[in-house]
């Protein structure tokens, strides 16, 4: 979209450097006083460019952040064994490196859902609400049978090995969990009767790849959660 500026960079974490993307508004005034900035996390098939077509829609009025876990995308390498925490972390640190003023709304796609929820409870200070499309919200013996696959990417370990069961009934922060026509809308909504106080659109229509074929109609409900 012509009237939003795309700008790239790349901010220190305790894990080496995270590169990002930002898209904002060209004129500063359209940006809402109230709108806060909104980062978006990928799923572990993809790095932060996996955005590119639903975020000049969430970039409507406010700042919108997408970045590169470590290891992933442009962002420098991780040789160890990363957790979802560890990405939570590097999340943290780049958002503070960049000055980030105020909390932060979240927004996960599949695993960067997860991230969404370690964020939220590592940092509760630091983050508004969240919002979370197509939750891999797995128990403990579904994830032991993914566990038992050979997996290229060690982010798809660190997934697997999310205890979703024992991490989401803690989240405090307003949720919104979207669900769509894909294998995740069971998952999906078990996650949204795990979260105290979750709001849960279904949006039955929307098939995969869902980011680009409901692009409009999930930013529609992001943003009117996020602006409530």
């Amino acid at each position: 979209m012509s009237d939003l500026r795309l700008i790239r960079g790349a901010s220190p974490s305790r894990f080496g450097g995270i590169h990002w993307y930002e898209w904002k508004p060209k004129a500063e005034a359209l940006m809402g006083p109230e709108a806060r900035d909104l980062l978006l996390l990928h799923p572990m098939t993809d790095d932060a460019a996996f955005f590119t077509t639903i975020a000049p829609y969430l970039a409507a009025g406010r700042m919108v952040i997408a970045a590169d876990y470590p290891g992933y995308g442009r962002s420098d390498p991780f040789s160890g064994t990363p957790t979802i925490g560890t990405y939570a972390d590097a999340m943290i640190d780049m958002l503070r490196a960049r000055n980030t003023q105020g909390r932060v709304d979240l927004f996960g796609f599949q695993a960067g859902c997860l991230v969404a929820t370690e964020m939220s409870l590592r940092y509760p200070g630091e983050v508004h609400r969240t919002v979370q499309v197509g939750v891999p919200f797995f128990d403990e013996v579904k994830r032991r049978k993914m566990l038992d696959r050979d997996w290229d990417s060690k982010g798809f370990i660190a997934a697997f090995s999310y205890p979703c069961e024992d991490r989401y009934p803690l989240i405090e922060h307003e949720t919104l969990v979207v669900a769509t026509a894909s294998d995740l809308l069971e998952p999906s909504r078990a996650a949204s009767r795990a979260i105290p106080g979750c709001q849960l659109v279904e949006l039955p229509e929307v098939e995969p790849p869902a980011l680009e074929n409901g692009a409009e109609s999930i930013s529609r409900a992001t943003l009117e959660f996020l602006t409530h």
